[in-house]
Parts: C-alpha cells; structure tokens; sequence
C-alpha cells in the first residue's frame, strides 16, 4: 500500500457531498419531530362557517406537522373560529374573511390569523391558516 493513496482518504469531503449529507440530517430530524397535537373550534354554526372548519380539518389532517386531538391535552393548540364569517358579494362571487384565534389549551392567547378567499377556493384560505398554525405550534412548546 502507498501512503499517499492513504493521505489523499483525509480530503476534505468535497462541498456538494458536504451539502448533501447536511440536508439528509435535517430531513431525518424533520421526519422524527412528533406532529403538533391541534384541536379546531368554531363559534359560528353558519354553513359558510362550517364549510372553512371543514377545509381547515382536512388540510390539518393532510399536514405531516399536525395531529387531531380532542379533550383539551397539555400541550395542544386550540386553533378557533371565533364567529361567524364575514362576507362580501363581489360582482357574482363571495369573497370570506376570516380570523382565526390560536390559543393554549389552558387559554393562552398566541396569535391569530386573518385573511380571504374566495367561497368557492376555501382551501386556499384552510392552507394559509395552516401555514400561520405552523408559527403558533412554535410558541405552544
């Protein structure tokens, strides 16, 4: 055996083979990080309230950060539709506006998340409050 073949196994590993190794790290800890318990409420019983609690169900339920709970567990976050959705015609179209509260299951107040879709796209808003749910299960911990 030659040294020198020996000498160049101590290289630095080259910046793509470096970078490659970081993101499987960061993957494997994503993937072993237990999913947000989160409870959705809703104050208002309309149909147009009911429609985005459902959207905003699914669209937890599909996420991989997030798992359904109920009966007010430590360290759950309570993601609450507090009233009603307001509402406006536009031309032939129903534009919702919502908010949506975060809170602690000890009632904590967290944040919040305001926005608008249209009703007929109201997984666009589901998936916005999801996004904002993300930054709220941060501050539950």
């Amino acid at each position: 055996m030659r040294y020198r073949k020996l000498a160049s196994l101590r290289a630095p590993l080259p910046a793509t083979v470096a970078a490659f190794l970081a993101v499987g790290a960061h993957t494997i800890d994503a993937a072993s990080a237990k999913p947000t318990p989160v409870e959705v409420w809703s104050g208002g019983d309309d149909g147009l309230t009911l429609r985005l609690r459902g959207a905003l169900v699914a669209a937890l339920r599909s996420s991989p950060s997030f798992r359904l709970s109920s009966g007010k567990k430590p360290r759950t976050l309570v993601v609450t539709i507090p009233t009603h959705l307001k509402w406006k015609q536009i031309g032939g179209r129903t534009q919702v506006l919502y908010t949506v509260q975060f809170a602690s299951t000890d009632e904590q107040n967290i944040g919040a998340s305001t926005g608008s879709c249209w009703d007929d796209a109201l997984a666009k808003c589901a998936a916005h409050i999801v996004k904002d749910t993300k930054s709220a299960a941060g501050k539950i911990r």
